[in-house]
């Protein structure tokens, strides 16, 4: 949903873990024509198996029950996109940042109405306004530190990381005063409060306390080409550029990982493992209407939690875009099923397609 996200270098041996693959589909019943509609909604989404293309996986109470690839996650090497294809997860990396702030908060280690300025060695009179909880909404008002950086001339082919990103924050004024209204901007900010509090590499702290404990194949690295991973394409014309950059700023995204594998994480949803009820309540309690600045992406209304979206029927969804990757996450009301399409390069409407798969696998 950003076109921003990007993360910390982790350890080889964690990469080693993203490589172990998904888990494997389970059996259907006779005359279930579920899977061959799937697979029309994927080729629809990507008519040409030749070029880049997307990848997809349905989940039903933490099991993968569909999942499949299409298209080319190398045009060089003519690598085919299969489940177990790993992409850049974008801003639907959001989520594991303000779940670690939800989780420090059930532990009474940080507050949602603390100020910022509480975690900053040397805080501008500003950051005194705005809270946890406005960085968590989007509503504190500051400048995304992509515009920033821009404006200073460091363009996305340039090197930048996080200090450069969290400096050019807290060196600008806020657009607007907290609390007034949904702006989309970026969770740099929350990812050093959470270093901050812990004393761990924040890469290091969703390993132990959300990736490790839900066995889940994913790892955080930013600007970095993790074993099986796509490469990322921009398309004009018909022809395919390869799109990345070095920025290696984190918090805001770059989750490694496949669709199978985000969708068992959308089980916590449901069971609340890792942070309970508190998380549970956390994730939606004060959410902030959008009002219509989403609706070219094809969301016409929602509320914004804890770095996922609730829409009026109660189900969540996320979106994310960087490097040519794009991502749609969603989960059903009931929180029982939930749908990942990722691409590596621009889709027609990765939203749509997550939306017809959830209709198909719903009961």
């Amino acid at each position: 949903m950003n076109r921003r996200v990007s993360l910390c270098t982790a350890g080889g041996a964690v990469v080693a873990v993203v490589l172990a693959g998904v888990a494997h589909p389970q059996a259907y019943a006779t005359g279930d024509d579920r899977e061959k509609r799937s697979a029309a909604v994927l080729q629809e989404l990507v008519p040409s198996p030749d070029g880049p293309g997307c990848a997809a996986a349905v989940g039903t109470r933490g099991s993968v029950v569909w999942e499949a690839g299409r298209g080319k996650a190398d045009l060089t090497t003519g690598r085919a996109i299969t489940p177990k294809t790993v992409f850049d997860m974008a801003s639907n990396s959001k989520q594991f940042t303000a779940d670690a702030v939800l989780l420090l908060a059930g532990r009474h280690q940080v507050a949602l109405n603390d100020p910022l300025s509480d975690y900053l060695d040397d805080p501008p009179a500003w950051t005194r306004d705005v809270t946890l909880g406005d960085l968590m909404r989007h509503t504190s008002g500051i400048t995304d530190y992509q515009d920033l950086l821009e404006a200073k001339g460091i363009e996305l082919t340039d090197p930048a990381g996080q200090k450069e990103a969290i400096a050019a924050v807290l060196a600008s004024q806020p657009q607007e005063p907290p609390g007034k209204r949904f702006s989309y901007s970026n969770y740099v900010l929350l990812a050093h409060v959470v270093e901050r509090v812990t004393g761990k590499p924040f890469p290091t702290f969703l390993q132990q306390e959300f990736f490790s404990p839900l066995q889940l194949r994913m790892v955080l690295s930013p600007a970095v080409d993790v074993p099986g991973k796509a490469k990322s394409y921009d398309e004009k014309d018909g022809s395919f550029t390869p799109n990345s950059s070095p920025w290696k700023q984190y918090g805001d995204g770059s989750v490694q990982t496949t669709p199978g594998e985000f969708v068992r994480w959308a089980d916590n949803y449901r069971t609340g493992r890792v942070g309970g009820t508190a998380l549970l309540t956390g994730v939606t309690q004060g959410a902030v209407s959008v009002g219509d600045v989403l609706r070219q992406r094809g969301i016409e209304e929602g509320r914004y939690g804890a770095g996922i979206l609730l829409l009026p029927d109660k189900s969540l969804v996320h979106r994310g875009d960087w490097e040519g990757f794009h991502s749609t996450f969603k989960v059903s009301p009931d929180r029982n099923t939930a749908v990942t399409v990722v691409c590596n390069v621009d889709s027609p409407d990765t939203f749509r397609a997550a939306d017809q798969l959830l209709d198909i696998w719903t009961p």
